[in-house]
């Protein structure tokens, strides 16, 4: 299996570039001067590391929507401000630099996919294609939580700006598309995947991480048994590893990204600290509370306090999930909670449950089996993105606290002002 530590030193510092200014709102392509040769291995490089651009930018926001945390930036009050209280600016960097690297990374997947229809070897074309569509669908998946019922366009900013549903029949089709070719891909990549694929760097692992993929998009899309299906191609293990999966990876080498999510929790001021109900809703004996977060003395900033700092992250080199067994199996509860099969959903929540050092729990009826779910899935999967997206398909999001007088509960951010026709 071939690894690499760090990924292109050249992507790695236009990607860095691209952070340095909060009121950038649109940049370059970083593949723009070379696109029309790039080899497949170099775009293959630069998709990987321009999906961890603005990343935690694009995971800052959702998680202040969703009262799960704070982003404490005295540099920036726009963090405890707009996301707060509203409205969005269509015309902002917390908007606009997630969804422009988001696209960047989709015209890079397309140029693979331009690169795919060259190569003669059919084995090779096909896991090229599979391994751009799978990415390509998964970065459009990420602008469409910011943007929800406003849409997205379905291509490299051109076309018309879809509906959600529409988005999402488009997203799973396309990563059904990347399953097909990945079928027709023989035993390996023509290319090197980063160490963030370990064990899912060949066509039939990696098509695992795309089967993955789909169930989430599934369950967006309300499909319970579509869900079920494609779980069935991936890789859940209810008795292996929860943190198996696929990450984003960072490194202190030259010219490659440190991960932005890690702060030393002991620091005399954190930027990203947990919201005071996760402490309040937490049970007690639950390792995932305790991992995931640190006390702190009490923090106040912008009128808001918390004393609880973030540690999802164990080092400014520790990999980020993109997609893991966890999450696999808590989609299946969910998916099968949606069917009324409330005993494997039980066996499933008990099993996650068990893991974090808690009791079982009984589901009796659909209602308190959905009130569950959102529970575990909040404590699993805190801080990878997920809280504010869950509230919104539960139509739950009302019940949010607002900690202050003027704050708001915000549903979906606008598309950017650029992309308005």
């Amino acid at each position: 299996m071939k690894k690499r530590n760090s990924l292109l030193t050249l992507f790695c510092l236009l990607a860095t570039l691209a952070l340095v200014s909060c009121s950038s709102q649109e940049f370059d392509d970083p593949n723009a001067a070379s696109e029309e040769s790039a080899s497949v291995q170099f775009l293959v490089n630069g998709i990987e590391a321009g999906m961890r651009t603005d990343h935690a930018i694009y995971l800052r926001v959702v998680a202040s929507f969703a009262r799960d945390n704070y982003y404490m930036e005295p540099s920036d009050p726009r963090y405890t401000g707009e996301l707060l209280r509203g409205p969005i600016d269509a015309n902002g960097f917390l908007l606009t630099r997630p969804w422009s690297s988001r696209y960047n990374v989709v015209k890079d997947c397309s140029i693979l996919l331009q690169r795919a229809a060259d190569i003669s070897n059919g084995s090779d074309r096909n896991g090229v294609e599979g391994f751009a569509k799978t990415m390509f669908a998964y970065q459009l998946l990420l602008n469409l939580n910011m943007t929800y019922n406003n849409g997205i366009r379905l291509d490299n900013n051109v076309g018309p700006i879809v509906g959600k549903d529409q988005a999402l029949a488009g997203i799973a089709q396309m990563l059904d598309e990347a399953h097909s070719a990945l079928g027709s891909a023989g035993s390996s990549f023509a290319f090197n995947l980063s160490s963030g694929f370990a064990g899912f760097d060949t066509p039939a692992t990696f098509d695992q991480f795309n089967r993955g993929l789909k169930a989430r998009v599934a369950m967006y899309q309300g499909d319970a048994n579509a869900c079920l299906t494609a779980l069935s191609g991936s890789f859940i293990d209810v008795n292996g590893s929860f943190s198996t999966g696929v990450y984003h990876v960072y490194s202190a080498n030259s010219g490659d990204q440190l991960n932005p999510i890690y702060e030393n929790p002991s620091a005399d001021f954190v930027k990203f600290v947990a919201h005071p109900s996760f402490s309040e809703e937490a049970e007690a004996g639950d390792s995932r509370f305790s991992s995931k977060t640190a006390a702190r003395s009490p923090q106040t900033f912008d009128g808001l306090t918390s004393s609880r700092g973030v540690t999802v992250s164990s080092s400014n080199t520790a990999p980020f999930p993109i997609l893991r067994n966890e999450e696999l199996i808590l989609l299946r509860a969910e998916a099968n909670i949606a069917l009324g099969n409330l005993g494997p959903a039980e066996s499933d929540l008990n099993a996650v449950r068990a893991k974090a050092g808690l009791g079982p729990v009984t589901l009796s009826s659909q209602d308190q089996a959905v009130n569950q779910m959102l529970h575990e899935r909040r404590y699993s999967l805190f801080c990878e993105g997920h809280r504010w997206v869950d509230l919104r398909r539960y139509n739950r999001l009302s019940g949010l606290p607002l900690d202050r007088d003027g704050d708001n509960i915000i549903t979906q951010m606008p598309i950017p002002t650029t992309e308005n026709p």
